[in-house]
């Protein structure tokens, strides 16, 4: 029961991978097309003559990209919760953005004391763009594959694919995004996401480059299996006897604090982060955890 467990709060930890850069970029995207609360956008300031402004929407949501990033955590949390193993993680990600939408990725994590230390590699490709006419909405839908590192004391994973759907949208430093995945494999569970975040720029020098403050809160919904005993008494039998129950709730919640520097194509993050994890469908109440973590990528234009 605890490899199940243990399967499902991993699985779980590894599924947002690929949405911090989507965000990252359509942030980048929003101010340049339209504006913060202090400034307009450079398109409005623009004096269009010939060229509608549709057809230059259209050719910036076609630019085609590659965006690279790796990730380093100086604790690891599965759903928040402490499992006793004391160890940093590092992970690291290739995200193509194709022209209408189109995208693909390959992402991969590492643990400081699993053996072996790379653990796990993730395949997806789906679609990521935005819905014009709706101010800063983008929606997502992709379809997941997960492999595994063989391990000899795990006999086989629960899950090995999911397809997700997820939206994100942001006003001005306002913005907010969710997204649902429904896991498949031997058995099929579900879990979703909500963000709300905010981009306070510090420091701004250039188009794209500056210094923020991007606080966000997080909330993981997802399934846990817990294991429930209870007390009987019969004329032939008295004891504990123990039944397996399957909840759907609020997992976690997580603060993250990070500042970020972009400098046009490249962005460095630092940040620190603490979990409130919950127990659903138990009266438990797990300790709060918390961890830094630092992140670097780069975007390359094709």
């Amino acid at each position: 029961m605890k490899r199940h467990i243990f399967l499902i709060i991993l699985l779980v930890a590894a599924l947002p991978v690929f949405s911090q850069q989507e965000d990252r970029l359509d942030k980048a995207l929003d101010e340049f097309l339209f504006g913060k609360e202090y400034q307009d956008s450079i398109l409005e300031s623009m004096i269009l003559n010939e060229m509608d402004i549709t057809d230059i929407l259209s050719a910036l949501y076609d630019t085609r990209y590659i965006y690279v990033r790796s990730d380093f955590e100086n604790r690891t949390y599965f759903s928040g919760q402490d499992l006793g193993i004391d160890q940093f993680n590092i992970s690291g990600q290739v995200f193509y953005q194709g022209a209408k939408g189109l995208s693909a990725g390959i992402a991969g994590i590492m643990y400081s004391q699993f053996e072996p230390r790379y653990n796990t590699t993730i395949l997806t490709a789906g679609y990521n763009n935005r819905i014009r006419g709706v101010k800063g909405l983008n929606i997502r839908a992709s379809y997941s594959r997960y492999f595994f590192a063989i391990n000899d004391s795990i006999e086989g994973n629960t899950f090995n694919s999911s397809v997700n759907l997820g939206f994100a949208w942001q006003w001005k430093i306002f913005g907010s995004s969710a997204d649902f995945s429904m896991l498949l494999g031997d058995e099929i569970s579900g879990q979703a996401n909500w963000d709300i975040f905010l981009d306070i720029p510090l420091v701004k020098f250039g188009l794209f480059s500056k210094i923020s403050f991007e606080p966000e809160v997080s909330f993981l919904l997802g399934n846990e299996i817990i294991v429930v005993g209870q007390y009987v008494s019969f004329p032939r039998y008295s004891g504990e006897i123990y039944s397996e129950q399957n909840t759907f709730g609020l997992m976690n919640t997580t603060l993250r604090l990070p500042v970020s520097l972009s400098l046009g194509q490249f962005d460095l993050t630092a940040g620190y982060n603490f979990n409130f994890p919950r127990s659903p469908g138990t009266d438990e109440t797990p300790p709060k955890t918390s961890f830094f973590n630092l992140s670097v990528g780069y975007l390359f234009d094709l």
